[in-house]
Order: C-alpha cells, then sequence, then structure tokens
C-alpha cells in the first residue's frame, strides 16, 4: 500500500473543545510526496457514550454493554472532484503530490453530554478523515475533541442555598464499655459549583469519647454509575469511587472540639454532571470523616456555567455598552487582602476591551488571559443565553489521558491518547 506522508486533522480551535451548538470547524491535511490515486477524501464526525465491562466466573464470561449514539454526520468532501483523468477511457482521480487542506465544518446539537473517559465507559466525540484508494485499504486519521455540557448550576435552587450535614456515632465502646461518642459536623454556603472555583468548607469533630482520634480527613469524592445490558437484554450497574482531593488534620483528643474553620477546596478540571446522558451518571461528594467512626456528607453538583450573581458581584464593565462581554475579576476572596487582576475579555465582534496589566500575573492567570485570546464564546449559543459570562480557560482533566483506540479499529494516522478539557472559571 502507497503511503501518505501525512494525514491529520486540526481544529481551528486551539483547544480542541466546544460548547453544545457550537459550530466545530477545521481542515484536513494531505502531505505527499508522489502522486496518489485517490477515489474521495471522506469525513466523519460522530458522538456516543458507551458502557462495557466483563464478569469472569470460572471459565465462563458474561459481557455488559450499552451505546447511546447522539450523532453521526458522514461527509463527501468532493475534493479529488477537481483531479479527475481519463485513462483509456477510465476515469481516475490523481492527488497531485505536495500539500493540501480540505476545510470543514459542522454545527454541533445543543443537548449533548459533556465528553467522559471513565473505568467502565465514556462520552467521546471524534472526527476521522478517510482517504478512500481504488483496489487498496482506505487510510484513516482520527482524532477525539471536547464537548462541554451546558450544565447550569444556576438551574438548581437548591445547590445555591447553604447546607449542612451532621453524623453522630453513640457507640464507641472499648472493652465492651461505652466510651462516649463521636460527631462531625459540615457546612457550605452552598453546593453548586464549576472547576476552578474554590469550595470553602466549614466543620466539626466532637470527640465526647474517652480516647484519642488518630486523624480526621476531608474529601471530595466522585461517584460513577455505569448502566449496560447483556446480549439477551438483561441490565446490570457498575460503579466506580474516586477521591478527587483529600485533607488529613491530625489527632484529636478525648472530650475536645476540632474544627476546621474556612478549609479551602479548590475544585479541579473534572467532569460535571451528564444531564443529558442515560447511561453514565456522575455525582460528587464532600466527605468529613472521623477515623472510621463517623462521617459527614454533603452533595456537590458540578457544572459548566458558574454562579451568575457571584460572577457579577466581582465583575466590572470596562465599557458601557450592553453587547460587550463582561471583565472577569481574578483574584482572593473577599477575606484576603490581597489586590484583585482584572481579566478583560473581547467583546461578540473578537476584538480586545483593554488589555490587563500583566506585570505581575501569575503563570496561572497569564495562561487564563492567553486562552481568552484565542478562544471565544460561541456566538451562536453562550453569547445569547448568558451575554455576561465570560470565556473559560480549558484545563485537561484532573484524571489525565487514555487510550482511545477502539476495538478491531484500523487507524494509521492521529492521536492514540485523549483528556477532555473543562472549562475553569478561577476565583
Amino acid at each position: 500500500m502507497v503511503k501518505l506522508d501525512r494525514f491529520d486533522i486540526e481544529f481551528n480551535n486551539a483547544e480542541s473543545a466546544y460548547f453544545a451548538g457550537q459550530e466545530i470547524s477545521g481542515k484536513v491535511i494531505i502531505e505527499s510526496s508522489e502522486p496518489k490515486k485517490v477515489n474521495e477524501i471522506l469525513l466523519e464526525l460522530m458522538g456516543r457514550a458507551r458502557t462495557y465491562w466483563t464478569k469472569h466466573s470460572g471459565k465462563s464470561r458474561k459481557h455488559w454493554s450499552q451505546a447511546e449514539p447522539y450523532f453521526c454526520e458522514q461527509f463527501n468532501t468532493c475534493y479529488t472532484h477537481k483531479f479527475i483523468t481519463f485513462k483509456d477511457g477510465k476515469e481516475e482521480r490523481i492527488l497531485p503530490e505536495g500539500r493540501h487542506e480540505v476545510p470543514f465544518s459542522y454545527t454541533l446539537p445543543k443537548t449533548l453530554p459533556s465528553s467522559f473517559e471513565g473505568e467502565f465507559g465514556y462520552v467521546r466525540y471524534t472526527c476521522r478523515a478517510i482517504c478512500e484508494r481504488p483496489w487498496d485499504f482506505d487510510i484513516i486519521s482520527k482524532r477525539a475533541f471536547t464537548v462541554v455540557g451546558i450544565e447550569d448550576i444556576n438551574e438548581d435552587s437548591k445547590s445555591l442555598e447553604p447546607a449542612s450535614a451532621c453524623e453522630c456515632n453513640s457507640s464507641i465502646r472499648f472493652c465492651c464499655r461505652k466510651q462516649g461518642s463521636i460527631s462531625a459536623e459540615l457546612s457550605l454556603d452552598r453546593t453548586g459549583f464549576t472547576p476552578g472555583e474554590v469550595i470553602c468548607v466549614n466543620g466539626k469533630i466532637r470527640n465526647d469519647s474517652q480516647r484519642t482520634l488518630k486523624s480526621s480527613c476531608l474529601r471530595l469524592k466522585q461517584h460513577v454509575i455505569y448502566r449496560a445490558k447483556t446480549f439477551s437484554g438483561n441490565e446490570h450497574i457498575k460503579t466506580s469511587n474516586k477521591v478527587v482531593v483529600k485533607k488529613e488534620k491530625g489527632e484529636i483528643a478525648p472530650l475536645t472540639i476540632f474544627e476546621w474553620d474556612h478549609e479551602k477546596i479548590a475544585l479541579p478540571s473534572v467532569p460535571p454532571r451528564l444531564s443529558k446522558c442515560k447511561i453514565i451518571e456522575i455525582t460528587y461528594s464532600l466527605e468529613l470523616q472521623a477515623e472510621n467512626a463517623v462521617t459527614a456528607t454533603l452533595p456537590i453538583r458540578v457544572g459548566t456555567i458558574p454562579l451568575l450573581s457571584d460572577l457579577m458581584a466581582r465583575a466590572k464593565f470596562s465599557r458601557g455598552e450592553s453587547n460587550s462581554h463582561v471583565s472577569k475579576q481574578i483574584g482572593t476572596s473577599e477575606n484576603e487582602s490581597e489586590s484583585v487582576v482584572h481579566v478583560t475579555v473581547t467583546d461578540e465582534c473578537g476584538q480586545t476591551i483593554d488589555e490587563p496589566n500583566v506585570d505581575d500575573l501569575s503563570p496561572e492567570t497569564e495562561a487564563l488571559i492567553s486562552s481568552r485570546k484565542r478562544v471565544r464564546m460561541p456566538s451562536s449559543i453562550l453569547s445569547e443565553l448568558y451575554p455576561t459570562l465570560p470565556s473559560p480557560y480549558y484545563k485537561e482533566s484532573h484524571f489525565g489521558q487514555v487510550d482511545i483506540t477502539e476495538d478491531k479499529e484500523n487507524v494509521q494516522f492521529g492521536e492514540k491518547k485523549f483528556a477532555p478539557k473543562y472549562p475553569f472559571y478561577m476565583d
């Protein structure tokens, strides 16, 4: 088989991340050192969720799997039509040597769930370019991209309200004698957050027992439920629990109270809830635990659209035009004395409104500003729904890259490792 020197897919968005409903565009790049016979250059854009696992029992194996398709669009780019020649009365298409760029664009559906790569399943979006050759195997290039579903924490009033939890274990015993009780209290000013925001935690552990507690810990956990079926249609559920962030404290003496006062947990770049996906469910919880004696738990909702009232409280308009995006303040909380950095966002036409003073910016804030310059909110969707929302900084998933090679897949070009990127709104 005659090979190509290069067969790649490049997206016009440098982050390769798109909100649901946004237009995705790019180009297929072909480089060849000699002419090639090519029938067509085809393009396939696909999005789907899939769950799968296998259970071994002795010598037998049972497989569970389920798929949820969102879209599968195939296009003939018609790029080779301009290279049609005739030889002995037969039509041939000869792709000349050199570099070729084949542009493409596609508007994503508005109701897509966010990209997710998990232990027993995924929500994945891919673009495949196929070089169809006469009397030979196809040459295939594949690249994954991130889709961010619209998960608005402002729509859930409960996630914007203060929440608290209290658990008590009064059956603490030693040598068959009752030793008192241990209780844990946990409170938050709200339970809805987006990656990059800081969760301010207040907690209290009351040790009314006669023994010393060796430690206490605060954990942010991810819980994933996967749903699948056997070939005969029997449904099954698989669960996965991961500790995302963990903080530990030391001993707690008998008959004392230990307080977690305004403890801060920065929410890393984690996948949001998947309200538009029926076979994968993602939830989060915050736990305050005293040894293994007692645990207080609060649910945490992770979204992709931040709390707008809080955003507006920290923001200032650099101009009075209603069609200009708001300049988001990136800095510390109200209780801290450090100065606040103002980051100006582009307007609807893509023109920069004001340039911030970057002399004293942190590396993370500089990365945020750089990202804002090259990635703007899609005017077709988000600027209509959320006109004051600044463009986010996209950050690779906290859980890193995974192998996205499919079973029985024959792909010669493209990346085999992929990690989704999620909107990252820095406080």
